[in-house]
């Protein structure tokens, strides 16, 4: 079967897109250039924040989001993959506007969840206040016995959106890490197993190592399921010269 090519609606934020990128590439197994994945990346930072349009007090996302996914088409892309776990909650829409198939960061999350934590019972998340609200996890998660938490309201406001707000401005600096790490303590604290890291931003300072539990990388596992939709050969992970394991 030909290779399909991954297209890459990105800007949500920059970061996270080179992020995506860089994974595609790393878990790839390749020993020539020939044989990496055609990747084309339309990095619209032009798409309303998403939260703010989850919440109802910003402008919907969809029209730049369509706008992107015909670009993509028109570039050559068979499929879309996009890095950004909030503006899954516009998933089924941006679906019903093109004709691409868009692989979804949550659901592809919560399948290496159940296959590779099956016995854990709670799951901590972080993630954007418009991720939570929309319920992107807790409804992925329904049909099983997993107790979700999040932090307090308290702790999502003032730490965890506060870091991803920091990362968007500044990158990976160490007060985002320190915001990050502290939410994600507090998690571990309450009893979470896993955390996940559920804005596309928090692993670019959260990564597997960093707490007593394993830190779930959706960026990571979105860029696996690429290379398996295209058709590509993923590395295992001994040949992933250190790549942690999401």
């Amino acid at each position: 079967m030909p290779e399909k090519v991954i297209g890459v609606l990105g800007g949500m934020g920059p970061e996270a897109t080179i992020e995506l990128f860089a994974q595609i590439v790393r878990r790839t197994r390749a020993t020539k250039d020939r044989e990496h994945l055609r990747v084309l990346i339309d990095n619209n930072p032009k798409v309303p924040d998403r939260t703010a349009a989850i919440l109802g007090t910003g402008a919907s996302c969809l029209p730049e989001l369509a706008r992107s996914a015909r670009a993509l088409k028109r570039a050559g892309a068979d499929f879309i993959v996009i890095p950004c776990v909030t503006v899954h909650y516009f998933h089924a829409a941006l679906q019903k506007r093109t004709s691409l198939p868009v692989l979804h960061i949550v659901e592809e999350t919560v399948k290496r969840i159940r296959k590779r934590h099956a016995g854990v019972r709670r799951i901590g998340l972080l993630a954007t206040t418009g991720t939570i609200q929309a319920g992107l996890f807790q409804k992925a998660l329904a049909r099983t016995k997993v107790e979700l938490l999040t932090p307090s309201t308290e702790t999502q406001t003032d730490v965890v959106m506060k870091a991803i707000y920091d990362i968007k401005a500044r990158g990976a600096t160490a007060h985002a890490r320190s915001l990050v790490r502290r939410a994600a303590d507090e998690l571990v604290e309450r009893g979470a197993e896993v955390v996940i890291a559920g804005c596309t931003e928090i692993p670019l300072v959260l990564k597997d190592g960093d707490l007593p539990v394993p830190v779930i990388d959706p960026i990571a596992i979105l860029a696996e399921a690429a290379i398996d939709e295209a058709g590509g050969r993923r590395k295992t992970e001994c040949q992933g010269r250190g790549i942690p394991r999401p």
